[in-house]
């Protein structure tokens, strides 16, 4: 019986990843709102590398990667490693819920709350800005600005769920290697450093691995809610997710998309098998986690 329970899941995973996979073969075909009208080969595929609009995306999509692992797969490691310090209970749990909570909130929410907060009119932080003499900032419509926002955007909303899995491994770690170290003199950033980081080292890997499964996608909800019909911020919010999605959905260029898609999958692919690869270095038994 238990393992009737995971069926459904099955049955839904294979109508909407392997009923749909023979899509793909779009790529290679003429395919607009009016259907099929030749096979082209990879035609379509020079015709997307020559494209300045889809470097550029790509080339955002890359520096959205970048923050993300510079800062916000980073981050619950260090929320958890600091609530892992807290011995006052209630604080603890208090911190963990307020820092969960935002997780449970839509994009388009999150959106709408940091829209109205940032907005350069009616924003609680652009009338805290000319409150102190400054000038009012329109966020929203400074392009440089952009990636950096939406980073720490995505670290607010995402740190505290995300430090849950952390805190379970902190949990395992055997506290006589604590003792041991404090006997041996090690300050708490030492016992940080030999005791704590190495008992989750595992589970580091083991999420850092999995994360590169889907390292080309996320964005697009979070990109597409800040920015919808904002062309101030496309030089640098114009990410691969939503390019596919104007492309296919709004010019109704089925093919060009198709091809986007499978390109990015393919790229999404080598990274992971890549990141498994060099798991095996990382891990104890020398092992890959996949």
């Amino acid at each position: 019986m238990i393992y009737l329970m995971i069926v459904p899941g099955l049955i839904l995973y294979y109508i909407f990843r392997y009923v749909t996979m023979p899509g793909i073969m779009i790529a290679f075909q003429e395919f607009t709102t009016g259907g099929f009208k030749y096979w082209c080969g990879f035609e379509n595929f020079d015709k997307l590398f020559g494209l300045r609009a889809f470097w550029q995306a790509f080339r955002n999509t890359w520096v959205f990667i970048g923050l993300e692992y510079l800062f916000i797969k980073p981050s619950p490691i260090i929320l958890a490693l600091l609530l892992n310090e807290v011995r006052i209970m209630w604080f603890k749990k208090t911190v963990q819920t307020l820092s969960t909570l935002p997780n449970f909130l839509t994009w388009v929410v999150v959106s709408g709350i940091f829209i109205q907060l940032l907005s350069p009119s009616t924003g609680y932080v652009n009338a805290i800005i000319a409150l102190l003499g400054g000038e009012r900032i329109y966020f929203l419509g400074q392009a440089q600005i952009f990636p950096w926002l939406l980073t720490v955007i995505r670290v607010w909303r995402g740190v505290g769920y995300s430090s849950i899995i952390y805190l379970a491994a902190l949990g395992g770690v055997d506290p006589e290697l604590y003792e041991a170290a404090v006997i041996d003199g090690a300050s708490r950033w030492k016992q940080t450093m030999y005791v704590t980081l190495p008992g989750i080292k595992n589970t580091i890997v083991v999420l850092l691995v999995f994360s590169f499964s889907g390292i080309m996608g996320g964005l697009f909800e979070p990109v597409f809610t800040l920015t919808d019909g904002n062309s101030l911020l496309d030089e640098t919010a114009m990410v691969l997710d939503v390019y596919i999605y104007n492309t296919g959905i709004r010019q109704g260029k089925f093919s060009m998309s198709t091809t986007t898609g499978l390109f990015n999958s393919i790229i999404s692919t080598i990274l992971m098998l890549s990141a498994n690869f060099a798991s095996k270095y990382l891990t104890e038994d020398g092992r890959t986690i996949i």
